[in-house]
C-alpha cells in the first residue's frame, strides 16, 4: 500500500518531531537547513543513504530513506530514520501533497525536444509580459523564475521535490504575480519521473535530433521518454512540429481530444484541423521576417512578424510560441513580436546606426559554431567578421576543426582568448592556427579584439563574437575575472554609436 503524507505525519507525531515552519523536501544533504526533511533515494551513481548523517547533522527534522538505498551505510539513531517502500515511486505524490497541499494552481507550459526548449519558454516569458502585462516563471537550462531575476539551477528540469518546491513558490509570490509558468521538460526528467503528477495546459514537441543516446541507448528509446509527455500526462494542448519525423509519428499516436496544434512549413500542416503554417521567412540585417497562417478554435487568419532575431530555425520557435500563446487565449498583437529577443547569449544581437551589427554567441563546439555562422550569414549583404577561442585544458581536437569551419564560412577572423584557464595561450592559438590555410589575426584580449573589429567593419557587416555568451567570467590561470561579454558589447556599441554622432555633429559645424 502507497504511504501518503498524512502517514508520515502520523508517524512525526508520534516520534514527537516537528518540522520547520518554511520546512523543504532537500535531495541534497548540502542544502540542508535546520527543519528540513532530507529525502535518500538510491540513484544511479550514489546512495542517498550514505549522506543521512550529514543531514541530520546539519539540522534536518529527520530523514525519508528509500528501502532500496543500503542501510548500513547509517549506523545513527533510528528516530529521525523513516524507510519507505519505493520511495522513488511514491515521492512525488508526496511532494505535490507537501507542497501544494491546498490545490494550488498556476497554467503550466511544459516544452520538450532536442533543440529550441530555452527559446520557445524564454520567447513565451517576453510574450507574456507584452501582451497580458504580466510576468510567466520558467524552468529551464538558463535558471529558474523571472527571466530577468533568473536563479541558477543544476539541471534543465529539477529534481522532483525541487519542481514541486519551485511550482509552490511561483504560486505564492506575490511581488512577481507571475501568470503562468513554462517549464523545459528533458527526457532524463521524464524518465525519472521528476514532473510525475503535474498538468500541462500545453505541452510543446520541438524536434529530435541525436543526443543523450550515452543514457538512452536508442533513438527510439529516446523518443519514447519525450513522448510520455504527451501520452502519460493530463495535456489540454499539444503544439507538435509536424515537419520533424518524430513530431509525425507523436501526432498519430495522441489520444481523442488531445487539443493537437501542429505547426511547420510543410503544406501538410494545413490538413490539419488545427495548424499555424510558416508561409514565408525572410532574412534581413536586423532580423526576420515571418508570415504565418493560423487555423486554432475555429478562428483563421494571416500575421505578418517582424522579429530582431538571427537564424531561419527560429522560424519555428516563433510558431511554438505563437501557437500556444493561441491556445492559451493571450491577446497577442503582431507588433509585440518587434520587442522579442533571443535568449541572453545565443544569437543576441546589439544594433546602433551606421554601425555592424554585434552578435553575442555561446558557439563554443564545432557543430555549434557552423550553425551559428551559417544562420548569421543568411542575413547579411556584407561580411561576416568571426571573433573565437577555444578553451584551455580542455579537448584539443576540436580547435583545428573550429578553424576550418571558420575559414570556410566567415570573411575576416581573429583568434582571441575564451577560458584559457593554466594552458598557455599560445599553445592553444598554435592549435587552432594548424585548422586555417592561411594565418589569421590573433588579439588575445577579448575586449580588444572586439573593438578592432567594430572600428574595421562596414555597417553592412555582422560580426560574430562567439564563446561566451550568457557567462559572466573568464578564466585566466586560476584566476576567474568578472566579464560579461554582453554588457561590454552593449556598452561598446553604444559608446562608439555615440561618438560617431558626436562627429558627425561637429563636421557639420
Amino acid at each position: 500500500m502507497s504511504i501518503s503524507w498524512a502517514d508520515i505525519q502520523t508517524q512525526l507525531d508520534q516520534r514527537q518531531i516537528s518540522l520547520a515552519a518554511n520546512a523543504k523536501l532537500v535531495q541534497d544533504s548540502r542544502k540542508i537547513q535546520p527543519g528540513d526533511v532530507f529525502v535518500a533515494l538510491k540513484g544511479y551513481e550514489q546512495d542517498g543513504a550514505a549522506y543521512v548523517s550529514s543531514a541530520l547533522g546539519s539540522g534536518a527534522a529527520f530523514a525519508l530513506v528509500s528501502d532500496r538505498c543500503d542501510l548500513s551505510l547509517y549506523t545513527g539513531e533510528s528516530n529521525n530514520l523513516l524507510v519507505v517502500a519505493d520511495l522513488e515511486d511514491v515521492l512525488p505524490d508526496l511532494a505535490k501533497t507537501f507542497y501544494l497541499a491546498d490545490g494550488a494552481y498556476l497554467p503550466n507550459i511544459g516544452v520538450t525536444g532536442t533543440n529550441g526548449k530555452t527559446s520557445i519558454t524564454h520567447m513565451l516569458a517576453q510574450l507574456a509580459a507584452l501582451s497580458l502585462q504580466r510576468k510567466l516563471a520558467v524552468i529551464g537550462t538558463m535558471g529558474t523564475g523571472a527571466i530577468d531575476d533568473l536563479q541558477p539551477s543544476a539541471n534543465t528540469t529539477p529534481g522532483v521535490t525541487d519542481v514541486y518546491r519551485l511550482v509552490n513558490g511561483f504560486v505564492t509570490d506575490k511581488n512577481h504575480d507571475f501568470a503562468a509558468m513554462a517549464m523545459e521538460v528533458s527526457s532524463h526528467a521524464l524518465e525519472q519521473n521528476r514532473v510525475k503528477g503535474l498538468s500541462f495546459d500545453v505541452a510543446v514537441f520541438t524536434n529530435l535530433t541525436l543526443d543523450h543516446l550515452d543514457y538512452h541507448g536508442t533513438m527510439d528509446a529516446y523518443f519514447e521518454a519525450k513522448a510520455k509527455l504527451f501520452l502519460d500526462y493530463p495535456v489540454t494542448h499539444s503544439v507538435i512540429n509536424l515537419d520533424d519525423q518524430y513530431g509525425q509519428r507523436l501526432v498519430q499516436r495522441l489520444p481523442e481530444g488531445a487539443g493537437c496544434i501542429v505547426y511547420g512549413r510543410s503544406e501538410q500542416v494545413k490538413s490539419y484541423a488545427q495548424y499555424l503554417y510558416i508561409a514565408e521567412v525572410e532574412c534581413h540585417v536586423h532580423g526576420l521576417a515571418i508570415k504565418v497562417e493560423r487555423q486554432i478554435a475555429g478562428v483563421k487568419d494571416t500575421m505578418d512578424l517582424q522579429l530582431p532575431i538571427y537564424g531561419e530555425f527560429n522560424a519555428y520557435n516563433l510558431a511554438a510560441v505563437l501557437a500556444t500563446a493561441t491556445a492559451l487565449g493571450w491577446s497577442v498583437q503582431a507588433s509585440d513580436f518587434c520587442q522579442i529577443k533571443p535568449v541572453p547569449g545565443r544569437l543576441e544581437l546589439f544594433v546602433k546606426p551606421s554601425l555592424p551589427v554585434a552578435i553575442v554567441d555561446y558557439a563554443h563546439t564545432p557543430d555549434a559554431l557552423e550553425q551559428s555562422l551559417m544562420a548569421v550569414k543568411a542575413h547579411l549583404d556584407g561580411d561576416l567578421h568571426l571573433i573565437f577561442g577555444c578553451g584551455g585544458d580542455r579537448d584539443t581536437s576540436k580547435r583545428p576543426v573550429m578553424a576550418s569551419i571558420a575559414e570556410k564560412l566567415a570573411d575576416q577572423i581573429i583568434v582571441t582568448n575564451d577560458n584559457p584557464r593554466t594552458e598557455p595561450p599560445e599553445q592553444i592559438v598554435a592549435d587552432i592556427q594548424a585548422g586555417f590555410e592561411q594565418p589569421q589575426q590573433v588579439i588575445l584580449d577579448r575586449k580588444k579584439a572586439i573593438q578592432w573589429a567594430l572600428e574595421h567593419a562596414t555597417d553592412k557587416d555582422a560580426i560574430l563574437i562567439a564563446g561566451k555568451g550568457h557567462e559572466t567570467y573568464q578564466v585566466i590561470g586560476t584566476q576567474t575575472i568578472d566579464y560579461d561579454e554582453r554588457v561590454f558589447t552593449e556598452q561598446l556599441v553604444a559608446q562608439m554609436a555615440t561618438n560617431r554622432l558626436s562627429a558627425h555633429s561637429q563636421g557639420e559645424k
